[in-house]
């Protein structure tokens, strides 16, 4: 189903890339586990033309943003979106709206998810941007 993964590595202003093709979970969960916002800060799940993943932040808080058929889905928490939280994703740092910073373990049950099925958790909150 997944392609491949990437992850970033930022060392200063120098960026590389790490890519996994035909990943397994385990090497999905290693990627995902290596996000700490400052050297690691996004991963990059490629389906197919039209489908992809991404999951940026860490090591506190992510954002999750999976595209299906070329829609784009953010998940949500259930927080009223009133405060916002400075991440780091693609080595970028950016104030994001609270309501949209996923803990680790929401975040890890969607990628679970969508990494078996291709599909969003119906369980989480989501919206199409």
């Amino acid at each position: 189903m997944i392609k491949s993964i990437s992850i970033d590595e930022w060392n200063g202003t120098t960026f590389n890339e790490e890519i996994v093709m035909n990943p397994t979970w385990a090497d999905t969960l290693s990627f995902l586990r290596k996000l700490d916002g400052d050297k690691f800060t996004l991963v990059f799940f490629e389906v197919s033309n039209t489908d992809s993943a991404l999951v940026g932040g860490g090591p506190e808080y992510f954002i999750v943003s999976i595209t299906i058929d070329d829609n784009i889905y953010t998940l949500m928490n259930d927080k009223q979106g009133n405060n916002e939280i400075l991440l780091v994703a693609g080595g970028q740092l950016g104030n994001y709206c609270d309501n949209i910073c996923i803990e680790l373990i929401p975040m890890l049950e969607v990628i679970k998810y969508y990494y078996e099925t291709g599909k969003l958790l119906k369980t989480h909150k989501w919206k199409q941007e």
